[in-house]
């Protein structure tokens, strides 16, 4: 029995999945800094698009955009929607900061995946220097 095979193969197992778990909360914090970027400039986008259409259409769209509102079950969107309220109001320093601190934990995923892989890389030479 090959131990040290065992524990690299195991070791190799736990970081992969932690590997796809950050990710996966990268790619959910990127969709919720998308969000919230999109709902602070969609006021903006509506007024120039619903100009250049026609009224039944314009309110067929509005229609869309009220039914597809935030699920008030959701927390994270119901903060998000309290962000982009108080950036309508003019006070621009809470999405700021959630932008930034949503931005900054993209970055330490990102950091973390970088670190993640170069285990993996390190354990892969492990095993070749071994085989080789």
């Amino acid at each position: 029995m090959d131990r040290e095979a065992i524990a690299r193969r195991q070791r190799r197992r736990r970081v992969e999945e932690a590997l796809q778990e950050e990710r996966e909360r990268e790619a959910a914090l990127a969709e919720q800094l998308d969000d919230i970027v999109a709902e602070d400039g969609a006021s903006e986008v509506d007024e120039g698009a619903f100009a250049l259409m026609q009224e039944e259409d314009v309110a067929i769209v509005r229609e869309l955009f009220g039914a597809s509102s935030f699920d008030e079950d959701d927390e994270d969107e119901e903060d998000l929607e309290v962000l982009v309220a108080s950036g309508d109001d003019g006070s621009e320093s809470g999405l700021e900061e959630e932008v930034a601190r949503l931005e900054g934990e993209i970055a330490e995923s990102q950091r973390r995946q970088r670190a993640y892989r170069r285990y993996l890389d390190a354990v892969d030479s492990l095993a070749a220097a071994e085989s080789g």
